[in-house]
């Protein structure tokens, strides 16, 4: 009996560390994937430094992957983000207030907010909000049924 106890608190324990942002109960709709991105930005981005950040507005053929290797794919000592950088759109998102919801969802004339990636990484309290974060939005790509997404923002968490 008590090993079947141990065996339950360590399954919940793992189960509730996975993710400190929302969760997604029952079918994925398009209004859970935005309540459940909106709540975990707003967990996480007062914890950026948002000096030196710069402004974007989105452009008509945009994706932010795109977006997000223009601004961070040539930088160096930011972990393994996969080709480019790619990976690192969460955090656009996260800087970027209430512009975007679902990271699959921008339109042209969004502003976009893009912070200094490298001071954010060198500062432990933002690198830390920017791992959980990544954590956290892998868990929506998780439940969208996007495996490869999800597995390069765990990655990329995984290296922080």
């Amino acid at each position: 009996m008590k090993k079947l106890l141990v065996c339950f608190i360590i399954a919940v324990t793992f189960i509730s560390c996975q993710t400190k942002g929302a969760v997604i109960e029952g079918n994925v709709t398009q209004d859970k994937v935005d309540n459940a991105l909106h709540q975990i930005y707003n967990n996480y981005r007062g914890k950026l430094d948002m000096s030196g950040a710069q402004e974007y507005t989105v452009v008509k053929g945009d994706s932010l992957s795109q977006i997000t290797r223009n601004f961070y794919g040539k930088l160096t000592g930011v972990g393994d983000a996969g080709p480019s950088n790619g990976f690192y759109f969460p955090v656009i998102m996260l800087a970027s207030d209430t512009q975007i919801y679902d990271p699959d969802l921008i339109e042209p004339g969004m502003e976009l907010t893009v912070i200094d990636l490298q001071k954010n990484l060198a500062n432990p309290v933002s690198r830390q909000a920017i791992k959980d974060c990544l954590i956290d939005v892998a868990y929506v790509y998780n439940k969208k049924g996007a495996p490869a997404t999800e597995a390069g923002l765990k990655k990329l968490a995984d290296g922080l």
